[in-house]
């Protein structure tokens, strides 16, 4: 529409210098609309785009083989960013364990005095009370590990680590601790916490167990794979009541003298939020570690699939294939097979009918297959006519 209308100004223009009669002018004056013409700014109409040609570019996407060093190239680059991300893993979980330590030496102490309650914010902390109510913020626990001696039999002593457990039904010893001269046979029975039967079949009796110059004769049960030396249970619990235990040790009266059974470990408080981030954490990581291992395990079965696909492309191994399947085409596929068994290599006569040919025989009209079963009932057949 706008070019036709550019070709009407035109010829209107060349109309108009048809009017002029002095030459000169007319020649100046075309001169000038021809400079017009040729320097005006063409402008070109864009065509619209169809769906047909939008279409047709997706129809055929250029598509790019994978080569074997392709993936070779990401087999090593996967290696390389797991490796990294096991390193960097491994140092985020050493912080995070620094800082639950650092929150752990922070953290008061169950003995330490409670502070006190700011009355004038009393009903706020009620009401922050009823939203969480029975909400555990915190845990802390405690090994009850406790340096002991013991003397057996006035001939052996031992200084030790113990762990004192309220659950244990007797007083064990680890399998090795002391030599099995002093242990004698027993029909003690013990089981464990989820109620499965240990086998135990020496103890110990004359083990006096001492502290701070004072000691209780106690029996002893050989019991293995014990994860620690000795563990004093119920029997040892029941000669030192009433005690009490304490952020120190367990502490107890024997004979009016006051002993401190002192423990070898602090108490330990973990915040729960701060565990259940580190928890998520690690789980996440592993979860990760293991989405990369399995990648590199698929990229590594590609990998292989691709090496015996370029071998079965050898000029060798192909030559090997046609030359089998040439000869499964000519001895299985065809229409008188003579693989298992050769046609001529059984060849028989019957002089017992005079004048007999093998044209006569129907079945040579078509070469059949003889096997055994049918070479034993000819025989059969052979000797019956005799």
């Amino acid at each position: 529409m706008i070019n036709t209308n550019k070709q009407k100004e035109s010829s209107l223009l060349l109309k108009l210098a048809d009017k002029i009669n002095d030459p000169d002018l007319k020649r100046e004056y075309l001169l000038n609309l021809k400079d017009l013409i040729t320097n005006e700014p063409s402008t070109s109409t864009s065509q619209p785009y169809t769906l047909i040609k939008i279409f047709h570019i997706f129809e055929n996407p250029s598509i790019q083989n994978i080569t074997l060093q392709d993936l070779q190239k990401e087999i090593k680059d996967t290696k390389q960013e797991l490796q990294n991300f096991k390193q960097k893993t491994k140092k985020q979980i050493t912080n995070l364990d620094q800082i639950l330590l650092q929150k752990h030496s922070s953290s008061s102490s169950s003995d330490k005095e409670i502070a006190p309650i700011d009355r004038t914010n009393l009903e706020d902390q009620e009401e922050t009370s009823t939203k969480f109510i029975n909400l555990i913020e915190r845990i802390t626990y405690q090994k009850l590990h406790i340096n002991i001696t013991i003397t057996i039999q006035d001939c052996l002593k031992l200084q030790t680590t113990a762990l004192i457990d309220s659950g244990a039904q007797m007083n064990c010893i680890q399998e090795g601790l002391i030599p099995t001269k002093y242990f004698e046979k027993t029909k003690q029975k013990l089981s464990t916490a989820n109620g499965e039967n240990l086998r135990v079949k020496l103890k110990v009796t004359d083990v006096h167990i001492c502290n701070e110059g004072i000691c209780n004769k106690r029996s002893f049960i050989l019991v293995k794979n014990l994860d620690i030396g000795i563990i004093l249970g119920q029997p040892f619990l029941e000669i030192i009541k009433p005690f009490k235990i304490k952020t120190e040790g367990i502490t107890t009266k024997i004979f009016q003298q006051k002993i401190i059974f002192a423990f070898n470990e602090k108490p330990i408080t973990k915040d729960i939020n701060l565990l259940k981030i580190f928890s998520l954490f690690k789980e996440h990581s592993i979860n990760l570690i293991k989405t990369k291992e399995n990648h590199l395990y698929f990229m590594k079965q590609k990998v292989s699939n691709k090496k015996l696909e370029q071998h079965l492309q050898t000029s060798q191994i192909r030559g090997k294939i046609n030359s089998l399947r040439n000869n499964i085409i000519n001895n299985l596929c065809s229409d008188l097979p003579d693989a298992f068994w050769h046609k001529k290599r059984h060849v028989m006569s019957l002089p017992h009918k005079k004048d007999f040919t093998e044209q006569n025989i129907l079945t040579k009209a078509r070469p059949i297959q003889m096997t055994y079963e049918l070479m034993k009932h000819c025989k059969k057949k052979k000797f019956k006519n005799y």
